[in-house]
């Protein structure tokens, strides 16, 4: 199994950029940090949900907490723990790479094309429905 993300074509055209490989990677890291330290790990996994909820009722209040920071801290730490999350590229798939990369470009670009045109169709619409609304607001000529 690759450990690259892999470009997918969803129902409907959409595209998703499949990163499960590396996702099953940390889960099974993570199983073994907890198999070795289950109370360390289950305390950190319990303080990042914790923090979670107060950094919501943080934000919904003021905006001003800190619980935010502090739980992407512990997540960091989580993360380096079980190895992290950075995915380094071995010199004989950079070529796969390289190519998912120009095919991810070419779906952007197709993806582009066809928002704007949609952006365009949507301008000429709001023009028209704008100057009938307009002509219907005008007094009628006797």
């Amino acid at each position: 199994m690759s450990y690259l993300p892999i470009l997918r074509r969803k129902c409907g055209g959409l595209l998703a950029l499949d990163g499960s490989a590396a996702a099953h990677r940390q889960i099974r890291a993570l199983a073994d940090l907890y198999r070795e330290d289950p109370e360390g790990v289950g305390d950190m996994l319990i303080d990042i949900a914790d923090l979670r909820d107060r950094a919501e009722c943080e934000r919904e209040l003021d905006g001003l907490g800190h619980a935010e920071h502090v739980r992407d801290g512990i997540v960091d730490e989580l993360l380096q723990e079980i190895g992290g999350a950075e995915t380094r590229l071995d010199g004989r798939v950079n070529h796969f790479a390289l190519m998912q990369a120009r095919s991810l470009a070419h779906e952007a670009r197709h993806i582009a094309a066809a928002a704007e045109r949609r952006a365009d169709e949507l301008a000429a619409l709001t023009a028209i429905a704008r100057g009938v609304r307009e002509e219907s607001r005008r007094p009628p000529v006797c």
